[in-house]
């Protein structure tokens, strides 16, 4: 059973394992927004053993995150362009997925950067080689950008179960003005070219 960590704010901070959990309960560190989900889980912890479901708890004191551009890996590039090729826009598996320098690094691109690197199916990275796009007819989906100010939107590409979880929250206890800022992202389908 995923356990999702919001700070004070609301803001989601980390998907977190059952042993933190405890930890954080006994400290008096995190609140439940409901007493029943509370109780339920005290007495599936005490037995051992949680049940199927989200459990998404909040902290008590914000805490301050640091505002870091993530590395530019292969596993952040493929959540970023989700697992979809930026020039036919095949989405598949990551094993069938390859990541391509747009301005290959012999003609001067940057080797490990979020603006010159996007995730391109076998097919397309091997047309386009050692050229620019337009010079074999190839256009990009979107325009690669960092990720930095998105962990909200990369925890929930992580850890898609928790989403759902998390909106329903979110819409059950803010007020509809204050959803998205305070959320820190848009309760729009990831898919809509976050």
């Amino acid at each position: 059973m995923p356990v999702l960590l919001l700070n004070a704010s609301m803001q989601p901070l980390n998907v977190i394992s059952r042993r933190r959990l405890v930890v954080l309960l006994t400290k008096e560190r995190v609140a439940f927004f409901d007493d029943g989900v509370r109780a339920r889980v005290e007495r599936e912890l005490a037995q051992r053993r949680l049940g199927d479901g989200v459990i998404v708890v909040r902290l008590l004191r914000n805490v301050v995150i640091p505002r870091r551009l993530l590395r530019a890996n292969r596993r952040n590039l493929l959540l970023r362009d989700e697992h979809t090729c930026q020039y036919c826009g095949l989405r598949t598996i990551a094993s069938e997925l390859t990541i391509d320098h747009v301005v290959p690094i012999s003609r001067g691109g940057a080797a490990k950067t979020w603006e010159n690197q996007v995730v391109a199916c076998k097919r397309c990275n091997g047309r386009k080689a050692n050229h620019l796009p337009a010079e074999v007819h190839l256009h990009l989906a979107r325009s690669p950008r960092p990720v930095a100010h998105e962990y909200a939107h990369l925890l929930f590409m992580r850890h898609p179960e928790v989403r759902s979880a998390y909106e329903e929250l979110v819409r059950s206890v803010l007020p509809e003005a204050n959803r998205a800022r305070v959320a820190g992202l848009s309760l729009q389908p990831l898919s809509s070219g976050q």
